[in-house]
């Protein structure tokens, strides 16, 4: 069998869902739809199991090597991808139940993002998406996000004192050639197309990559800023100050 498996993260779960019996989820949330948004998934694969009940045993007593979830329990939703269809279940104490799911609308617990640094070339690196985790990537304390394209739903996320703090100045945001925004601090460039951050697209890291390549020197002429990318493994090579 062809499967997913989705478990609710605890960080986001508001209502307290988790390891609750979908008889309850009205009470709770209002509801008895499923919110998507506060799922991640943990498992992607085939498994030799022949029916769901063996799906739960499997990844509650015989967890394959490198999966990282809870063992199976209640309120974890099961994928089964079929030739022309997927179908989701719940799973609740003594059956699966038949559920409408939005994968697309889950949340990632690793994401593929284009990292840059102050005085280093960017690069593609996989980060978390816990709160911890993100603010690490963007050097401590809060982060926000600065929306930048016109073409994608694709956002940069920095840190929201970087400047305040007086961390190095790292790259800038361009409109028609001109500088309209200067980053301090390490951020990063991911996907922003739903309400959870998420991975890039192969094709996105190659142009994100190329766009914020190289880390800037800045100068003031008289009436704008100058941005000048540079590159660092050649001024180091060469003994070259910043």
């Amino acid at each position: 069998m062809n499967i997913e498996i989705y478990q609710i993260d605890t960080e986001v779960d508001f209502d307290g869902v988790c390891f609750r019996h979908y008889d309850e989820l009205e009470d709770l949330q209002g509801t008895t739809d499923i919110d998507s948004s506060i799922y991640v998934k943990v498992f992607s694969g085939k498994v030799k199991c022949k029916d769901l009940n063996e799906i739960y045993m499997k990844f509650n007593l015989y967890q394959p090597s490198g999966y990282k979830g809870r063992s199976m329990s209640i309120s974890d939703v099961i994928a089964v991808k079929e030739e022309n269809e997927t179908k989701y279940y719940y799973c609740d104490s003594y059956e699966f139940i038949d559920i409408k799911f939005e994968p697309e609308e889950t949340r990632e617990k690793i994401i593929t993002v284009v990292m840059c640094q102050p005085d280093k070339l960017a690069e593609v690196v996989e980060i978390g998406t816990e709160l911890k985790d993100l603010q690490e990537a963007v050097g401590g304390g809060f982060f926000q996000t600065y929306y930048f394209s016109q073409d994608e739903e694709v956002c940069i996320v920095c840190n929201d004192e970087g400047k305040i703090n007086g961390m190095p100045l790292n790259r800038s945001v361009k409109t028609d050639g001109k500088v309209v925004e200067i980053l301090a601090g390490p951020f990063f460039i991911c996907d922003c197309s739903t309400t959870n951050f998420g991975s890039l697209s192969k094709e996105q890291q190659d142009k994100y990559m190329k766009m914020f390549k190289y880390p800037e020197l800045f100068f003031k002429t008289w009436n704008e800023i100058q941005a000048i990318p540079y590159n660092p493994d050649r001024m180091r090579e060469k003994g070259g100050a910043r």
